[in-house]
This record gives structure tokens, C-alpha cells and sequence, in this order.
């Protein structure tokens, strides 16, 4: 079911805009689940998630799924790779992140 949802993903994702860049606004809305959380920790995600997870598929507009979805879709993937405990918080937090930044951001 979980490779079905991402093929759709990658699908609607081939025509994607550019991914979300972290800034401020994003780094306070991360703080409410990760305190401390900055806009050099989300930036840190976003390269995790171009490096690490374009080399199996398409990288996928996080815009694509709600927020709560996300922190399943990266356990279940980086399962397959390896990532330090970090880069995986780190790639969490941008796509939870990205994904409730507003449009064209």
C-alpha cells in the first residue's frame, strides 16, 4: 500500500515546482514539535531528502501528503538506508515542515 501511495507521489511529483526553501516562519512551526529547532536544521533535511532520496525515486512535492504522514513514509524508507538518528530527524522535520508551507514558498 505504502509503495502504491508513493508511486502516486512520484507521479503527481514529476511535474513538481521547486521544493519548499526553509525559512524562519517554518523554523518556529517546526519548534512546536522539535524545540529548537532552526532554519539551518530544516535546510540539513531538505539536502538529506534531495540526496538520500532521489537515488530510489522521484522526489515528491511534500505539499502531495498532510504532515502526519510523512514522519511514517520517512521510518519506512530510511529503513533502507543508512542514515544517522540525525538525518533522519533532519529529513523528518523539513518534509513535515514543507508540507504545511504555504504554496509557492
Amino acid at each position: 500500500m505504502l509503495a502504491a501511495t508513493l508511486l502516486a507521489g512520484v507521479v503527481a511529483g514529476c511535474a513538481m515546482r521547486p521544493l519548499p526553501e526553509p525559512n524562519a516562519a517554518d523554523a518556529l512551526r517546526a519548534a512546536n514539535l522539535w524545540p529548537g529547532t532552526t532554519v539551518d536544521d530544516l535546510h540539513r533535511g531538505k539536502q538529506r531528502y534531495v540526496q538520500s532520496c532521489s537515488g530510489c525515486h522521484g522526489l515528491i512535492d511534500p505539499h502531495q501528503f498532510p504532515q502526519a504522514r510523512w514522519p511514517g513514509f520517512v521510518k519506512e524508507m530510511t529503513g533502507r538506508l543508512q542514515m544517522s538518528s540525525n538525518d533522519v530527524q533532519d529529513l523528518t522535520r523539513y518534509l513535515v515542515v514543507a508540507s504545511q508551507a504555504p504554496r509557492g514558498n
